[in-house]
Parts: C-alpha cells; structure tokens; sequence
C-alpha cells in the first residue's frame, strides 16, 4: 500500500510539477515506431504540433489488449488507405497498455496497421498530460481532434468509424471556426439541460425573494 501512494504521489507530482509552469514552455518531443519525430507544443486552445501543421489531427489512445480497440483499428486502416484524405488528415496513435517497441513493430505487422504508432511506455508523461486537459479517465479507446490550426475541436471515448473519421475531416475543412466539444451520450446531455434549467429556476426565485426583502424593508 505504501509503495502504491508513494507511486501516485509521484506521478501527480509530475503532473502538478508540469502544469505550473508557463504554457509556452511545455512542449513534448515524441518519436513513432518508424523513427518519424513529432515536436509537440502547448498552446491554450490545443496543441502545435510542427510536423503536422494544415492537416487534421486524430490522437488515438488504444491498447493491444482492448477488445473495443481492436474494432477499431480496421476502421482507422481503412481511413488512412483512402487517397482522399491522404494530404488532409493524420492518426497518430498512442499504445498505452505498456507494449515493449519490439512487440509493438511486430504487432503493428501483424495487423497491417498503416498509420503513426507510438510506444505509450515511453511518453506516459505526454499521456497524463492528454488526461489533465480533457479529464480524460483512461479508459479506452480515446481520442482527441485537432483541426488543421491545432485546436482541440473534439474528443471522447470510444470507437470511432472511417465514416466518422471523413465526416470530421470533410468539416473542419469546411468551417474554419469551430468550437472545442466533448462527445458524451446524449441521456447525460438531457440530464445536464436539466439541471441548468432547475438551477436558473431556483437562481430566479432567489432573485425574487431578495427583491420582496428590500420592498418590506423599506416599508
């Protein structure tokens, strides 16, 4: 038990250690399975990333154990063979259930993966930093989009289709002023529209009875 806190304590402290510093000092170096290198900076409304300037981003979150994870990689396969989307939109995905850089490579060609693959071992920090802007709760697969300036536009858990996948790109080509969105169900949207509305209820009753103490006052 004592070493399990010592280990979160540590990695919050990382994380904590991270974050207070200056947004424009935090920045992230990261190298795929094919040697391509990736240098990553922090910005307030997303992520510049320099090797992938004007091209929609989907980080992709997943590992080799995940049944949900597995479903989705023929779907992510089968967008980055499409020669429409080629020049548009990158995946660089991130396998975060600790697979050694050896197994991954041999991994990777046993499925004919054909997008960026990262060893997630080896960036955990890059990975809590993903965790601390979105709230993200680990759970898998996850993924983050970025529209061709590098702003998180969207992100959620999940599997996400080819068809999902061209739809977003075909989008934020189409309407450069999109706005950051969290997929969630849509029963916990409704639940949250409610809870707005009984909160402006109550929040206007307030404001009623405060106006009715002033009036009786005066009198």
């Amino acid at each position: 038990m004592k070493i399990l806190l010592t280990l979160f304590l540590l990695v919050n402290l990382v994380v904590a250690g991270l974050f207070d510093s200056d947004p424009k000092e935090i920045s992230f170096e990261i190298r795929d399975v094919n040697g391509h290198t990736y240098h990553i900076k922090d910005k307030a409304d997303g992520l510049d990333i320099k090797e992938l300037k004007g091209k929609v981003v989907f980080l992709a979150f997943f590992g080799h154990r995940c049944p949900p994870c597995m479903m989705e990689v023929p779907e992510l396969i089968s967008f980055t063979s499409d020669p429409n989307y080629k020049n548009k939109a990158v995946i660089l995905a991130f396998e975060v259930q600790g697979l050694p850089r050896y197994r991954l490579q041999e991994f990777i060609q046993y499925k004919g993966i054909n997008y960026n693959v990262v060893p997630g071992l080896k960036y955990k920090q890059f990975i809590d930093y993903i965790g601390y802007r979105t709230g993200w709760n680990f759970g898998i697969p996850f993924m983050v989009v970025l529209d061709t300036n590098g702003k998180v536009v969207n992100y959620g858990n999940g599997v996400v289709s080819k068809e999902e996948l061209m739809d977003l790109t075909n989008q934020l080509y189409m309407d450069k002023n999109s706005t950051t969105q969290k997929i969630i169900p849509a029963s916990v949207e409704t639940q949250n529209n409610e809870n707005k509305k009984e909160k402006e209820k109550s929040q206007s009753h307030s404001r009623v009875d405060d106006l009715l103490k002033m009036i009786s006052g005066n009198n």
